[in-house]
């Protein structure tokens, strides 16, 4: 950890990716979600390797909760609604404003409103310029539903600057007799709150680092979203006055995306609408294949570990009735090393007649010195 730090492959000894207290609170884990995790493993003496996606599962069920409810883009597409001024004078009193719980399941929580302008960001995963059957969401001429807007979102118009999407004609359909939409896509509107996004995942791409952890490295370990974009109804709770490097800092649960917390690196301040807004990835809404694949190969290797500590064992204990002087003669490690031997059964000669300098011989001297004390106490 020290030479990742020193060789600066990280932010800092709090960076979120970093197995550290002030690493883990600055990416989101209270106090509640490490004791939690503490308390569901226990503790035991033995040298023993703890699965991560445990410590996400843990987080998880305590932010479902907690933590109240937005809507976000990572990598957003403005969309221009061409019947919005129509829809918009259907809609009535109420207009294009929609209460939201902050949370599904806990009323308690409170509400907050989100309303629809003429011109919304949706995340560019929401959209496809080529349609597939398998695929549940926008792509041109094809309805995708609209989140707490109820109605369908119909792609009429893709603008272009190169290769890179610009824009996206679209039109809203509230009738009655619309198509039943297969999926529902989130939305930002156009005054939403621009911010950098900063995607968590493991700070290697194996379980247990080797000696070659420089090449281990996850270069995918941070993924930034420096132009990402937030609903406006979190104004009150980002200001950089309720930032804090000793505490848990305000959560939330990015819809469709995971769950997010505010970084200590934020200079927003919510009565100007000035300074960077950053957000850290605690964890996913749910395991993704990608993890299960992990998983997996974490399995393999405890399974080999295992069977490695069986043999060690059974390997001692045959140690363990060898006498000191013999060694070098009947142990299955030195078997074939050696052809020669002194009274006191220490070798003199390798396998090919080769003689045995001092230095050699004082070494494995002290490795049966060593072998005589655990003999000793085990015959205690």
């Amino acid at each position: 950890l020290l030479k990742t730090v020193n060789a600066k492959y990280v932010r800092g000894w709090d960076d979120p990716r970093m197995p550290t207290i002030s690493g883990l609170r600055r990416r989101g884990y209270t106090k509640e979600i490490i004791n939690t995790f503490c308390n569901d493993v226990g503790a035991t003496r033995a040298m023993n390797v703890i699965d991560m996606a445990k410590l996400f599962q843990v987080a998880r069920m305590k932010l479902a909760d907690t933590t109240r409810r937005a809507m976000a883009c990572l990598e957003p597409i403005k969309v221009v609604i061409s019947n919005f001024a129509e829809e918009a004078a259907k809609a009535g009193e109420a207009g294009m404003t929609f209460e939201v719980q902050n949370s599904p399941t806990d009323e308690s929580l409170g509400m907050h409103s989100v309303t629809m302008t003429e011109s919304i960001f949706i995340d560019s995963e929401d959209f496809r310029l080529e349609d597939d059957p398998n695929y549940f969401r926008l792509a041109p001429n094809k309805p995708v539903g609209l989140k707490y807007f109820g109605g369908n979102l119909i792609c009429d118009k893709v603008v272009k600057d190169g290769e890179k999407i610009k824009e996206l004609k679209c039109h809203v359909d509230n009738s009655a007799d619309r198509p039943k939409p297969k999926s529902h896509i989130t939305w930002v509107p156009s005054d939403g709150i621009t911010c950098e996004v900063r995607v968590y995942n493991h700070l290697f791409t194996v379980p247990e680092p080797s000696d070659l952890w420089e090449d281990e490295l996850n270069p995918e370990s941070e993924v930034l979203y420096p132009n990402a974009i937030i609903d406006p109804s979190v104004l009150s709770l980002v200001d950089k006055n309720n930032v804090d490097k000793w505490q848990s800092n305000q959560a939330l649960q990015f819809e469709r995306l995971g769950y997010f917390v505010v970084d200590i690196d934020t200079t927003f301040d919510s009565s100007t609408n000035e300074g960077k807004l950053v957000f850290n990835r605690t964890v996913n809404l749910k395991e993704d294949k990608a993890v299960k694949k992990v998983s997996d190969a974490e399995a393999e290797k405890k399974r080999k570990h295992a069977e490695q500590q069986r043999k060690d064992a059974e390997a001692r204990d045959i140690l363990m009735k060898i006498e000191p002087k013999d060694l070098f003669r009947l142990a299955p490690e030195y078997q074939g090393k050696y052809s020669k031997y002194d009274d006191t059964g220490l070798p003199t000669h390798l396998a090919d007649g080769t003689e045995l300098t001092k230095s050699a011989m004082k070494k494995l001297d002290k490795e049966r010195a060593k072998h005589a004390k655990k003999f000793a106490k085990n015959k205690k």
